[in-house]
Formats: C-alpha cells, sequence, structure tokens
C-alpha cells in the first residue's frame, strides 16, 4: 500500500545508473519506487529484490495503473541510452509524468528544443540530472571562489581507465550513433560544472587523444577552452589511461569507484589573490601577492554528508510539489551543454577552434 503523501517515482532503464536511482528512490522518506521499467526480463529480478513492480515498457506500466483504476506515476527518472532520452521522455510527458532526465538530455539539441516545448505544452516539469552541480565539493567550489580573486584561468582534468565490461554490459556505449564516446557520456558533466561555476562557454579548441580500444566511439580529447568573460582553461578528459585524477576518484562520489584520499587538483582554479584546488580544496593564498613571499595554503570546511543523488532527488520532490519555481538544471542548461560538446566534435573534425552556438538561437531557428 503505497502511502498518500509519497510521490510515486518510476526508473526507466535498468542499466549502470538506474539502480542507483532506484537505490536512492526507496531511502528517500517522500518517494515510493513504483516501478522499475526496462525490457529486458532479468530485471524482473532487481525489481523483486527493491519490492517494486517490473514492467517491460511505459505502455505496460500505463495498462496497469488503468486496469486497476490506480493514477499514473507522479515521476520518472530517465536512464537509458543516450540516443533513447528525447523519443522516452516524450512518451511518459504524453502521460503527463513529470521527469528527471539522466545526462545528456539528448545527442541532438534540436531534439531536445522540441521537447522543452512538449513538455511545457504538457506542463510537465523537467530537470536535467547533471547531479554534480549537487555534489558538496561543488557547492563549496563556488561559495569559495571569491576567495581567489579575479579568476584568470582555470585547469581540469577527467581521466581513468573503464573496464571491458563496461562496454560489453551495453554496447551502445561503443558506437557514437547511439551517443557513445567519453566526450558526450562524461566531458559532458564537466563542461556543465565549467559553465555553471564560471558562465557561458564561447569558444573550444580540441584535440583527440590516441584511440586504443578499436571502437568508432573517441576515448577522450585535450582542450583549450575560452569563457564569454575572459576566463581561459584548458582540460584533458581519457577513459582509456590508469589515472585517479577525476572527479569520482576525487570526492567519492560513485560507490564503484573507490575514492582517492588524498587526490589534489582535479580542478584549478586561478585568481589574482590565490589558487584554489578541488576536491582537496586547498586555498593557495600569499601576504602581499609578492613572490618574494611564501605562499602559504588553508583547507577549506565544508559538509560533504549528503550524497548529491540524494540531493537531486530531494530538488525532484520540491518541484513536482512546487515547493520551488524552477529547476536546479533546466532543459537550457542541458542543451548548453550539449552545444559545448558539439563545439568540441566540430573542432576535432576541422582542426580548428569553433565558437560554441548559444541556445537562444537554438530556441530562435524554426
Amino acid at each position: 500500500m503505497i502511502a498518500p503523501n509519497l510521490l510515486r517515482i518510476i526508473v526507466i532503464g535498468a542499466g549502470l545508473i538506474g539502480p542507483r536511482h532506484a537505490s536512492h528512490v526507496t531511502q528517500n522518506q517522500q518517494t515510493e519506487l513504483f516501478a522499475i521499467i526496462d525490457p529486458n526480463p532479468a530485471v524482473a529480478e532487481l525489481a523483486e529484490s527493491l519490492k517494486t513492480l517490473y514492467f517491460p515498457s511505459i505502455q505496460s506500466c500505463i495498462d496497469h495503473c488503468v486496469s486497476n483504476s490506480i493514477p499514473y506515476p507522479d515521476g520518472a527518472i530517465v536512464c537509458t541510452p543516450n540516443h533513447t532520452h528525447t523519443r522516452i521522455s516524450m512518451e511518459l510527458a504524453s502521460h503527463g509524468i513529470h521527469l528527471l532526465i539522466e545526462k545528456p538530455v539528448s545527442t541532438i539539441p534540436e531534439d531536445a528544443k522540441a521537447l522543452k516545448e512538449y513538455c511545457q505544452e504538457k506542463n510537465v516539469k523537467v530537470l536535467v540530472g547533471h547531479h554534480r552541480r549537487f555534489n558538496p565539493y561543488i557547492i563549496g567550489t563556488k561559495e569559495n571562489l571569491h576567495k581567489v580573486g579575479q579568476i584568470v584561468a582555470i585547469q581540469g582534468s577527467w581521466c581513468l581507465r573503464k573496464p571491458q565490461e563496461y562496454f560489453n554490459m551495453s554496447p551502445w556505449r561503443k558506437d557514437t550513433k547511439t551517443g557513445g564516446g567519453v566526450l558526450l557520456i562524461n566531458l559532458i558533466h564537466d563542461l556543465d560544472l565549467l559553465q555553471y561555476m564560471f558562465g557561458r562557454i564561447h569558444r573550444i579548441y580540441a584535440e583527440l587523444l590516441p584511440q586504443q580500444r578499436g571502437h568508432s566511439t573517441d576515448e577522450g580529447a585535450a582542450l583549450t577552452i575560452k569563457f564569454d568573460n575572459g576566463i581561459t582553461g584548458t582540460f584533458i578528459c581519457s577513459d582509456n589511461v590508469v589515472s585517479p585524477f577525476n572527479f569520482e576518484n576525487g570526492t567519492g562520489e560513485n560507490p564503484t569507484i573507490p575514492k582517492h584520499k588524498e587526490l589534489a587538483g582535479v580542478y584549478r582554479i586561478f585568481g589574482s589573490n590565490g589558487t584554489l584546488s578541488v576536491p582537496d580544496m586547498t586555498l593557495f593564498h600569499q601576504e602581499d601577492s609578492s613572490w618574494t613571499n611564501p605562499i602559504h595554503e588553508s583547507e577549506l570546511n565544508l559538509d560533504a554528508e549528503k550524497l548529491p543523488f540524494d540531493s537531486q532527488l530531494d530538488h525532484f520532490v520540491d518541484l513536482i510539489r512546487g515547493n520551488v519555481d524552477e529547476p536546479f538544471c533546466t532543459i537550457d542548461d542541458g542543451i548548453s551543454a550539449l552545444l559545448c560538446i558539439d563545439a568540441v566534435m566540430k573542432s576535432i573534425e576541422t582542426g580548428m577552434p569553433v565558437v560554441v552556438q548559444d541556445v537562444k538561437k537554438i530556441h530562435s531557428s524554426k
């Protein structure tokens, strides 16, 4: 029996990230996991272990609700392969089900635009799952940016080695056409964070890293980045090198990737009054900002207890209930990050810097 004050949530897709979302839904005191939906019948065992329903399709879930005279679910978390996000989200929205869509919001900016318009028409609320915005390390970084003075440059990396099993369990990850590749799967997280912290990215130049697996997808790139406000940065991304210099190893955010206890400098933020290293949250500063004086360091305190998936789910609940007016990460935010990835791809193809298209131009085009 579902308590009347709980929001009923369904999880669509039971690959790598779906079960994590499902687990958080079961643990949240404001939500009830109504069902897991996945075409793979083996997922029924996962649903049973979580004491919830299993359906092979969205339509079968809707049919169940109709035949049993129960309301449709309040919200859905879309965790399907990247290239299916728009189609599946529109199907859910057609039934008035509010959406938390795993990033990327789509693989094509124009499809994301169409999704936004359709959800507005159906009065469906949408939160895009760039969950790192809810990470305490990012919250702490954003709150302390003023301590470095005028930000001049940033340096970042997301580098690790994914096992072959990661690709075997979901073959779409091997194919660029279905949204595979480290740039669209992983780099998009970091580009969203960089824009969230430092403003819109204006221009990107990217060089593809050497490929070793033999898949059609990219394995990484080295980027130079120029922001609208003049900040310049560099970023290296790879999913085929042995390295702890990535967000997950640094923060312990992902339970499958062990936290490196003393990792420093996944992000470095250089300013006129100091430099901030993340996720170790070390602030380097200097008296009178003179090279003749020693550089001091201080560790910034933050509350790292709450998991970002929990905070994101709480926000989704507030969004559905009308406790907040706007999602913390909008469809436009998702499109903006996707346009950055498009610029990366075009730069790799042309060997030239590429100006990132503005979201406003996407919406003004017909």
